[in-house]
């Protein structure tokens, strides 16, 4: 069995990663739901002034494990299936929002959205999340 231990390097969310994203989300436990806002920075795109997709994903999945935390599950990603509904730029900000759709023991159903300014997805994302011990 794996030993899962954060060392503060997460890509999205780590505190000590000089690169990352330092993702923050607010947690609802109540609901099982986490949000944060987000402004991707030129460095982080495919195209000119375009979100590169793989960013797109990582915070929809980070969105997905801190719903889940949100009920006090540690958990870590089995499956992730993104959907791009419309392109996202560069220094636009954004809000994520993650939500556990159901507990069915080992693992957690859980879904995510990149919302825009005008409120319209822009992403979305259904993901497994297999429950861990931390």
């Amino acid at each position: 069995m794996m030993d899962f231990r954060d060392n503060g390097m997460c890509f999205a969310c780590g505190e000590k990663n000089p690169r990352g994203l330092k993702l923050r989300f607010r947690l609802n436990e109540a609901a099982g739901e986490a949000e944060e806002e987000i402004v991707f920075p030129d460095d982080l795109q495919g195209w000119d002034g375009v979100v590169h997709g793989g960013l797109l994903a990582t915070v929809l999945d980070e969105a997905m494990i801190y719903a889940a935390g949100a009920k006090h599950i540690k958990s870590i990603t089995g499956e992730i299936t993104v959907r791009y509904l419309e392109t996202a730029r560069t220094g636009v900000g954004y809000k994520v929002i993650g939500r556990v759709v159901e507990d069915k023991g080992k693992i957690i159903l859980a879904e995510s959205e990149l919302v825009g300014p005008d409120r319209r997805p822009v992403a979305r994302a259904r993901g497994k999340l297999f429950k861990i011990k931390a």
